[in-house]
């Protein structure tokens, strides 16, 4: 019952989160000279803001319950965008005085992420042509 219940927290968060992206991509593009890069900075902003907000207010003796943290962490903020997830993992490994783990975890994010993108772009793009 526990996992089912986890998973469906999850699942409703994420929900919502995906939601709030696509408005704040549509707000984006609404507005004069606008477009979805900014929606997804304001995602990766307000999704930064929130898990460091979630996980400061959880240190705190009787602070948030580990199912509400699981539904705003994992599912909330995971659907807005992983990037929170990306910051705060950093900053534990950071905080925790694993420097050069943090900067070969941060690399490899952004780096491999973008030559992984690069490379299955071209992969794509050259079965379709």
């Amino acid at each position: 019952m526990t996992t089912w219940l986890n998973l469906l927290l999850v699942a409703v968060g994420g929900a919502v989160g995906s939601v709030l992206r696509y408005l704040l991509m549509l707000a984006a593009i609404s507005i004069p000279g606008g477009s979805t890069p900014w929606g997804t900075l304001a995602a990766n902003l307000i999704g930064c803001a929130g898990i460091a907000a979630v996980m400061e207010y959880g240190l705190v003796e009787g602070g948030i319950s580990p199912r509400l943290s699981l539904a705003v962490r994992v599912g909330l903020l995971g659907g807005l965008t992983t990037f929170s997830t990306f910051a705060a993992e950093s900053m534990t490994l950071l905080g925790t005085g694993r420097g050069f783990s943090a900067a070969v975890y941060m690399t490899a994010n952004i780096v491999g992420g973008l030559a992984i993108f690069w490379g299955m772009s071209s992969l794509v793009r050259g079965w379709i042509t």
